[in-house]
């Protein structure tokens, strides 16, 4: 199992309050996202749909390559990894 960084933007205060970093664990991106939402349950809301896809405004990075199929992400994990999580911000 490799231990990897989550990032979080400030725009989840709400659902993680200050927290902004979470170390995970898996051997693949799938695996290390279920172990942020196992330690960060009201993320899931925030950050997938219903069909456990991305919301449209939510961006997620491996290692600064996006990656719009993380939930289910087969890609390994390795020790040092990180992702990103970001939230589109629109305005009119």
């Amino acid at each position: 199992m490799a231990r990897a960084v989550v990032r979080l933007p400030r725009l989840l205060e709400p659902a993680v309050g200050t927290v902004r970093q979470v170390e995970v664990t898996g051997s693949t991106i799938g695996e290390a996202i279920g172990d942020l939402l196992r330690q960060q349950p009201t993320l899931r809301v925030h950050l997938f749909d219903e069909q456990n896809q991305l919301r449209p405004h939510v961006l997620c990075f491996h290692n600064g390559t996006p990656d719009r199929d993380v939930a289910q992400g087969t890609a390994p994990l390795s020790d040092g990894d990180e992702i990103v999580f970001l939230q589109a911000v629109s305005g009119g």
